[in-house]
């Protein structure tokens, strides 16, 4: 009597799991391929010694948690593609304007003042900034006294050591801080340099910059 319980109850379950996997959609393969093995168990299964129940319900389980990943996964990446969209969007307008990027160049148009920050280290500290120009000699220097940590502004106005205003072109900043122990350390710079194009690449979006660099969209810290 046992036996043909557990087969009867065998038969129902190949018709339930059949129903189940046959209302699968095809981007369900992955469960389809373990109700497909599942039911070669069940239908090849000693009906004197029939598969632990409890070991099938384990493995029901652990589909079901790869499942709710791989849709999770799906709502993340559906996500960060609405996202990257939207910060293309918002980095297209940057396009003809300047952006302050990690650098050293900057570019002077023989009037106006050019500024640019530098990252003043944790400790603070006595801090010059050297100004050279494209054969690399140094025209300038920027005496900003003891500064404390963090980032800071500068501006240089184009008027060489001498007292003479310099030509339009382009130079490089060179920023150092005094170690209180003697000596001195050279920290970043920031610079304004022209957008010219913006495109994604990897994912996240670029900016193509007019001295010839693409640099990731998150490290523009400010923009004018």
């Amino acid at each position: 009597m046992n036996t043909v319980t557990s087969t009867r109850s065998s038969a129902d379950i190949y018709d339930n799991l059949n129903k189940a996997r046959d209302s699968k959609s095809k981007s369900q393969e992955t469960q389809d391929r373990f109700l497909k093995l599942l039911i070669t168990q069940l239908q090849n299964q000693d009906p004197m010694n029939p598969m632990d129940s409890a070991q099938s319900t384990s493995q029901m389980a652990q589909m079901s948690t790869v499942s709710g990943i791989e849709n999770l996964n799906a709502s993340i990446t559906g996500m960060l593609a609405t996202f990257n969209a939207g910060q293309s969007y918002q980095a297209a307008g940057l396009i003809g304007k300047q952006v302050l990027v990690p650098g050293d160049t900057i570019q002077f148009d023989g009037q106006k003042p050019v500024s640019a920050e530098i990252e003043v280290p944790s400790e603070g500290g006595e801090i010059t900034v050297g100004v050279y120009n494209a054969s690399n000699q140094k025209v300038d220097e920027i005496d900003l006294g003891k500064l404390k940590s963090g980032r800071q502004t500068l501006e240089w106005d184009g008027v060489g050591a001498n007292g003479t205003s310099l030509p339009a072109g382009k130079y490089y900043l060179a920023a150092n801080a005094v170690q209180p122990g003697g000596g001195s350390k050279q920290v970043a710079s920031f610079t304004f340099v022209g957008v010219n194009s913006v495109s994604m690449s990897g994912g996240s979006v670029k900016l193509s910059l007019a001295d010839g660099r693409q640099l990731p969209y998150d490290e523009v810290s400010s923009i004018k």
